[in-house]
Parts: structure tokens; sequence; C-alpha cells
């Protein structure tokens, strides 16, 4: 398993350190496990490094890994895909053999998350701006996916939330917490005719980060944004990132009781304008949707269900915040008709 001394000996083998500035600088280097083992190497005034490799090379998960790898490969070394550095770490080194990447540590940052949580007002230029990043991504930078070879690169395939109650869904519920959470959602036929249409409006058309959500988006000094954790990027529909974000902005701290979906809307609405505008200057909507914003507030409330099942796959407590929680977003998935109407009404 990856130590901190394995980390700071690679970045010397890298370059990226030398023996000098390792004795010279504070330097210090803190271990994480997650999805994956990672080692933060962090100094002060200098470039900070991020050091990542799989907990077991063996396990299926590790594959998640080589896709983040391959997605920086391809930021740096694909004149189509490059168009979207700017809002990623930078990207140094993947070590195949040792399944070791190596990216920048953005150390002078807040997540998005973290600002929703502080109470700080959001500003509507920055969440254009995560507007205008995942256009990008589901935009130019995806254009890179008509060389067959890239298209390869990335595993398909539609949400597992959406597949709930089909006999071929990818989901087993770990727990009777998430077995109840399942029920409440097939008992509910406008629910179930709601996950038929999202998956046939659904298009493998993108590549999607996948995990879109207000942590995994971190806001520099300067207002820039980078977006990190791209270990289950995929190709899918562009709508579900930019669902994600949705999410995040309805209920920005996720360890508060939600507020009614009409109160949410209210609140939130022009942080979910700006963050479209900002898409649609990226990124063409859909062809196939009459009202693509129907779509992606149906995907919305989706992602909260599928973050309600998440929160009871390992454990029988269900938390008070959850069934309202789910409430919301099933109200979301089923009526986002009239979620639109008020988007139109506050626009």
């Amino acid at each position: 398993m990856l130590t901190r001394r394995d980390a700071l000996q690679h970045l010397l083998r890298l370059g990226l350190l030398t023996p000098d500035e390792l004795v010279a600088q504070d330097v210090t280097a803190s271990e994480y496990v997650g999805r994956n083992h990672l080692v933060r190497v962090e100094r002060r005034d200098a470039p900070c490094y991020i050091v990542k490799q799989p907990q077991d090379a063996n396990a299926p998960d590790a594959a998640t890994m080589w896709t983040e790898a391959a997605v920086f490969w391809l930021s740096v070394h694909n004149a189509e895909f490059a168009v979207l550095a700017p809002w990623m770490p930078k990207y140094y080194h993947y070590d195949e053999p040792n399944k070791l990447l190596t990216i920048e540590l953005i150390a002078a940052s807040d997540s998005l998350l973290a600002k929703q949580m502080a109470g700080v007002t959001l500003d509507p230029r920055l969440l254009r701006e995560v507007g205008r990043a995942f256009g990008t991504l589901h935009g130019p930078a995806s254009q890179v996916l008509r060389e067959e070879r890239i298209r390869r690169l990335f595993r398909a395939g539609i949400a597992w939330v959406l597949t709930l109650g089909q006999p071929q869904s990818p989901y087993t519920p770990g727990t009777q917490a998430a077995q109840s959470v399942v029920a409440a959602v097939l008992q509910r036929p406008d629910a179930v005719a709601a996950l038929a249409q999202a998956r046939f409006d659904w298009r493998d058309a993108h590549i999607v980060h996948g995990d879109a959500k207000a942590a995994n988006i971190l806001v520099l000094e300067s207002g820039a944004v980078r977006v990190i954790d791209w270990e289950i990027a995929a190709l899918g529909d562009g709508l579900w990132d930019v669902a994600g974000i949705v999410h995040s902005l309805l209920m920005p701290n996720p360890l508060a009781p939600p507020e009614p979906l009409i109160a949410a809307q209210a609140r939130a609405q022009a942080g979910i304008d700006a963050l479209w505008a900002g898409y649609l200057e990226t990124c063409a909507p859909p062809a196939h949707l009459p009202d693509p914003r129907i779509a992606l507030l149906r995907l919305a409330g989706a992602r909260i269900v599928q973050t309600c099942l998440e929160a009871t796959q390992t454990t029988n407590q269900i938390s008070p915040h959850l069934p309202p929680m789910l409430q919301t977003g099933l109200e979301l998935l089923t009526q986002p008709q009239v979620s639109c109407q008020r988007w139109a009404r506050a626009a």
C-alpha cells in the first residue's frame, strides 16, 4: 500500500521534488483512504501534489484509478480534450505498472460544499463558471468520442438509480433501510413512469464526470473553478452531471433538514439559472428533448433518490433528514414540469 515515504520517493524520481527542497522546505505528507489510497504532499508557496494508488490493484474497483488517469492524460495530450484543462488540476504523471497517478493538489481553495455549509451566498458568476466547465466537458471536450479508440476508454451505461424496478438493475439494496427506500419509490406508479421516461431520454452522448456535486468543485482564492475526483468518469448523458450540481444547490447542507422543494427552489433559482446559462454557453442543449430543463429537473430528483439509497446502503439507521429528502426527490422526479414552471416564472 502507498505510504508517505513511497509518495515522496516517487516525487523525487519524477523531479517534482529535489533532495534540497525536501530538507530545506516545510514539506508535509498526509495519507487518506477512500475509493483509492492517496497521499497529499503540501508545502508553502510551492507546487503541491497528490499521489494516488488503488488500495488493491487486483480488485475490480481499481479500474477507477485507470479511468481518472485516462481523463488527466487526455487533458494534456489530446488537443480537443485539452480545452477542459483550465478547469482541472494539473496532470504530472501516471505510472501504469505501479498504478500511481500524480496530479496537482489545489491547496489554497474551498470546496463549493464548504462554502455552502458555511452559509456563504454564492456569486452567480461562480455558478456560471461551473456551468461553463461542465458545458465544455460535454460539448467541445466530448468531441474526442468521434475516435473509437478513445470512446473505448470509457464504460457506458445509464445511471443505476434509473434502473430501479428493472430485472437487469445492477443495484441490490444492502440493508432493510435501503429496501424500504426502494419500496417507497416503486410503490408509486408516477415514480416508476418517471424513471422509465428518464431512461427513454438518456443518451450516452458525452464524457460525464459521474459524481458531479458541490464537494467535487473547488473554488480558488481568485474565484477560478477546478473539478476534482474523476474516478467514475464514463460515457453518459451530460444532464446527469448538471443534475448533480442542481441537487447540491437545492440541498446545500447535507447535515441540515432539507427545505420543502418550493422554498429550496425559490432560494436556489438564481444559482440554477446562472449554472444553466453558463452550461449553454459551451454546450448545445440536447436536440431530442422539447424542454431539456424538464429532463434536467427529473434527473435532479433521481440524484436525490440515489443519495437516499447511498445513505442507507450500509446501515439500517435512517437519519431524520432522510424521509423529507426522499419526499423532495420524488416530488422533483415525478413533477419536473411544475418545478420548470416555477423556473420560467423566476426568469
